[in-house]
């Protein structure tokens, strides 16, 4: 099997965990567990496959890896924060989000250069930062046939993106409840699929501000009004754009339970 088609099978899988995910502690442990697995088979696949050239070396090491690897950080912080918060009240909540932030701070800044690089597209060191034969002064425990050190980073970079995004709409909850007992606003436990597709049918039709709301901006309402975090929402509507099952599953499920009520 080519590198293309086996990361590919793992990739969706992931995007499985995505779009179904959930923000209990349960169905977090599930994700974590889930992309350990998919890096392990990663791991198992590059020790046994000879890249063609330095360019399919590259593309694993800096476009297939670190998105895979990124998302396994994303789950493992946000399951410690999840179950930090369960136990802890609102001060103690907020004092730990902005600590997390702080490190993500200082790891941008650590490693800035490399981001500019990154976020830049740029590609002049590619075979420095991406090939394992080029790879000098390796931590000591790296496995050298899995890694070229800047892969890890570059999937810290992009999981440090998602997890920055959590935090800012956990700091907007915790604001947005003003006291440490239990909450009286409604909470959505559906799945957050769902109320993508709501979401978006709401911005077709035009029904905030006379049409002159942006996507974003219902997005952060709703996460606010329902306790939930959508993610990279935009990629789970290219998901319901080419799902096979059918577009617009949640809206006739509305629709049906309505002329029930109305009948």
């Amino acid at each position: 099997m080519d590198m293309i088609t086996f990361s590919e099978g793992l990739q969706k899988r992931m995007k499985e965990i995505n779009a179904a995910g959930s923000d209990d502690l349960v169905a977090m442990g599930k994700a974590l567990s889930t992309m350990r697995e998919i890096i392990s088979e990663l791991k198992q696949f590059t020790v046994r496959y000879k890249f063609v050239n330095d360019q399919e070396e590259v593309q694993f090491f800096k476009e297939i890896k670190p998105v895979l690897l990124s998302q396994y950080y994303y789950y493992k912080k946000k399951f410690e924060i999840l179950l930090f918060d369960s136990f802890r009240d609102r001060k103690s909540r907020m004092e730990n989000y902005f600590k997390i932030m702080r490190k993500l701070q200082q790891f941008a800044y650590k490693n800035e250069a490399f981001y500019e690089y990154c976020m830049s597209g740029s590609s002049y060191l590619d075979i420095q930062y991406f090939t394992r034969h080029t790879a000098r002064y390796m931590p000591v425990g790296t496995d050298e046939t899995f890694s070229t050190v800047y892969d890890v980073k570059l999937a810290k970079i992009l999981s440090h993106t998602l997890l920055k995004d959590y935090i800012l709409h956990a700091v907007r909850q915790t604001e947005f409840s003003t006291k440490d007992s239990p909450s009286q606003v409604l909470q959505w436990t559906s799945q957050k699929v769902a109320l993508v597709e709501l979401i978006y049918a709401l911005h077709a039709t035009g029904v905030f501000n006379y049409g002159k709301a942006d996507l974003k901006q219902i997005v952060n309402v709703f996460e606010e009004m329902f306790s939930v975090d959508l993610g990279n929402y935009a990629r789970v509507f290219s998901e319901i754009r080419i799902r096979k099952s059918g577009q617009a599953n949640f809206l006739k499920l509305l629709t049906e339970r309505l002329l029930e009520q109305v009948e």
